[in-house]
């Protein structure tokens, strides 16, 4: 299963930081890989919260897309 979800990049950080962002429907998150480095972004708690109910979402890898674009 390929799950895609807009990202926006985010550049504050901590525990204020991310309660703003929940409040205003935003869920940060951080993008971990081999070939590039750490970073911070937000998702649309909308846009996610409904593939949270699926079993394969948990086990599928999850595909980022800039917010404006599709990949």
């Amino acid at each position: 299963m390929k799950i895609e979800v807009s990202a926006q990049k985010r550049e504050l950080q901590g525990t204020g930081a991310s309660r703003r962002l929940r409040n205003a429907g935003k869920v940060p998150g951080i993008v971990y890989g081999r070939q590039t480095d750490t970073r911070n972004i937000d998702l649309n708690h909308n846009e996610l919260e409904p593939n949270l109910r699926e079993a394969a979402f948990h086990a599928s890898p999850l595909t980022t897309a800039p917010e404006g674009t599709q990949g």
